[in-house]
């Protein structure tokens, strides 16, 4: 029979070495990342082979010193071990943290998630307090939001992910920060330079850097509507007509950064094009 003390002292030891390696893993920045990325219990399993992999620690990090998430989650997906399909269709929740201008990262958010194949959600939480602006999105899917991918996205429009961390395979959470405010969709205009484009959603993005006044035609009659943005996509103003035109010519608001033009009623009325000219 073994004796209980030895047992005991056996049992220290383990327990001993577990909070040993558990504290390396913490007091390693890139190690944490990779468990916070994958999950404790897919971690353990594979620790060793985790290991080899991020071996050059210097390599998966950032200019500042800090883990570079889309180096360690692409080198995690490349070798296999990050895992978004599910056996069967599952609801899907991912929680979004960011500081700055809500209204900014929603609209990112979702041109980010269509251009994703993802188009149907629910918002299951939006809380906005003086600190930070947490919004809790659920979809029913197989597979889950591809971490590389979606930092990929989210960087054209200026933002860059700070953290992530899986709670389980349907349970995701994101922490976002604002580097510059972008607008990918948003063409940008040159002073006196008419600029001809067709959308067959008959939705027209521009962006502006000066300029005081812009002058737009279509090919067809229309009801104008247009929505100036400045740069942290708050609206300065919208100009709605309820008269057919063929061309329209207004005085640009203060701040302007980013321009919407489309029709009042129907917007696929100028798919054909418009021409722009900013003065």
């Amino acid at each position: 029979m073994v004796n209980k003390g030895v047992l005991a002292t056996l049992f220290a030891l383990l327990f001993s070495s577990f909070l040993f390696a558990q504290a390396q893993i913490l007091q390693n920045p890139v190690d944490y990342k990779v468990m916070q990325l994958l999950g404790v219990k897919e971690y353990r399993i594979n620790q060793k082979f985790i290991q080899r992999l991020f071996d050059n620690q210097g390599y998966f990090l950032d200019e500042t010193g800090q883990p570079d998430l889309y180096k360690i989650s692409k080198t995690l997906k490349q070798n296999g071990l990050l895992k978004l399909t599910f056996d069967e269709p599952m609801e899907l929740e991912i929680a979004f943290v960011v500081q700055d201008n809500p209204q900014a990262f929603v609209s990112a958010l979702y041109d980010v998630l269509d251009a994703m194949g993802y188009y149907y959600f629910l918002v299951k939480q939006s809380l906005l307090d003086e600190r930070q602006f947490k919004f809790v999105l659920s979809m029913n899917t197989e597979y889950a939001i591809d971490p590389m991918l979606l930092q990929e996205k989210l960087s054209e429009y200026g933002y860059r992910v700070q953290s992530i961390e899986r709670t389980n395979l349907f349970q995701w959470n994101y922490q976002i920060g604002l580097l510059d405010f972008k607008y990918p969709k948003a063409s940008a205009l040159v002073l006196n330079e008419p600029q001809r484009k067709a959308n067959l959603q008959g939705e027209y993005w521009y962006s502006v850097e000066n300029g005081k006044e812009i002058g737009i035609k279509s090919s067809k009659e229309w009801y104008p509507k247009i929505v100036f943005y400045d740069k942290e996509f708050n609206v300065l103003e919208i100009i709605s007509s309820a008269k057919l035109m063929r061309g329209i010519q207004t005085t640009l608001p203060k701040n302007t950064k980013f321009i919407k033009v489309t029709d009042s009623y129907l917007p696929i009325t100028i798919k054909n094009g418009l021409e722009v000219v900013l003065q």
